[in-house]
């Protein structure tokens, strides 16, 4: 049964997919191409996703009490099941890449010397258990960490003044439109993510005035970001850094005392990556079992999570090898996140009753309606014989005592 979401919820939902992948890998591949102008890139995606996010909410009106794992089932079982099962992959790559992602810059930031597989292995126990408390509990950390990266998005910049320079920015109004294209191209797939949230929520909680909400400011947040590491580092080495926002983290001073304030910042962001995860398990699990009404969700977070535990170092050697394989996976994000909506969009309708269900239904009703009229008459008898006794007994001669 689909856990009801407000619309608070909703908005904390959709920031947590749009800006936990978007902040850890593309913004230095965006920086490269559109230089000093790569906020801009944000622009094009945040338009491509609000028509989506559209169409999937006019699908979703027409389904109010069904996620849309449940609609196209019961519309079309075959292609539907056909459709579920290619997303579940296609979250299912997600998740193995994101473990891998989150396992490298764990590595790389805070545990320098901890073998990676040992990292991956810890951040799955956590996610196994955080899915297996369903959606409340991804709804639960959501309010909580997306809660204080926002807050942290916010004070990020007054505690910067001291690095930033504006010079970074010029030339202000040189832009270059085919390398902001390009940056797009490189943030759209993680941006894109959030194509997800219709198919685990029903369709009466999925209101578009919140998704816009949630769309806006996570576009206006991660462009604030990516103008803040422009500031403080510059394009020429946030251009070429694996992890800028970490980079921009480490900027921070706050007098002599606390020089490494970017730890204080990563404990507070790496929850925010784990629900993350957690989120891409749920909906592989969810989907598995809306597919197969038999399976057991919960049974299968354990499986699923060795499957993309293997499927993380089997896909992906090295850092590098993930970090370049972004170019081709938005060729794989479009298709799911601008095509099938559309395709969902145009064919998913509510079943209309042809020639021979009216027929069904009116012989249904004519039938039902002798019996109506038979049982109608019985207990019209019964009342005029029970008011025939009642006036026998009182509206005869006095009985002699």
């Amino acid at each position: 049964m689909n856990q009801k979401v407000t619309s608070r919820q909703l908005v904390l939902l959709i920031m947590l997919l749009g800006t936990t992948g978007t902040l850890m890998q593309p913004h230095a591949q965006a920086i490269f191409y559109a230089e000093q102008h790569a906020y801009l890139s944000y622009i094009p995606v945040f338009l491509v996703m609000v028509a989506s996010l559209w169409m999937l909410s006019r699908v979703q009106r027409r389904f109010p009490d069904r996620d849309l794992f449940e609609s196209l089932v019961e519309r079309f079982p075959f292609l539907g099941r056909v459709t579920g099962l290619l997303y579940i992959l296609f979250f299912l790559f997600i998740f193995a890449r994101d473990i891998r992602l989150i396992g490298d810059y764990v590595s790389i930031t805070l545990l320098e010397t901890t073998p990676i597989s040992i990292i991956v292995l810890s951040l799955l126990v956590m996610v196994v258990f955080i899915v297996r408390g369903g959606l409340g509990s991804l709804i639960g950390m959501s309010e909580l960490y997306v809660t204080l990266f926002v807050l942290n998005s916010l004070i990020l910049p007054f505690m910067l003044i001291q690095q930033i320079n504006m010079d970074n920015l010029m030339p202000y109004f040189d832009i270059d439109v085919t390398g902001v294209g390009r940056g797009s191209w490189y943030i759209f797939s993680f941006f894109g993510e959030m194509i997800a949230i219709p198919f685990v929520i029903k369709g009466s909680d999925f209101r578009f005035k919140s998704v816009m909400w949630g769309i806006t400011i996570t576009a206006l947040i991660m462009m604030l970001i990516v103008i803040e590491t422009i500031l403080a580092v510059g394009v020429p080495i946030a251009s070429r850094l694996v992890y800028p926002s970490y980079e921009l983290a480490r900027q921070l001073q706050i007098s002599d005392f606390l020089d490494r304030f970017d730890l204080a910042l990563a404990a507070v962001t790496l929850p925010t990556l784990i629900t993350k995860i957690a989120f891409d398990l749920y909906f592989v699990c969810w989907g598995l079992k809306r597919m197969i009404p038999k399976v057991s969700g919960k049974v299968m977070t354990g499986p699923v999570a060795l499957i993309g535990f293997a499927c993380a170092f089997w896909f992906f050697k090295n850092a590098v090898q993930l970090f370049r394989f972004t170019r081709e996976w938005t060729w794989i994000g479009i298709v799911f996140e601008v095509l099938f909506p559309i395709i969902l969009f145009v064919f998913l309708r509510p079943r209309k009753k042809g020639a021979n269900d009216r027929r069904t239904t009116d012989n249904q009703k004519q039938k039902q309606q002798p019996k109506e009229d038979k049982q109608g008459k019985a207990s019209q008898d019964r009342e005029n014989s029970d008011g025939d006794k009642h006036e026998g007994l009182q509206g005869g001669e006095l009985q002699p005592s």
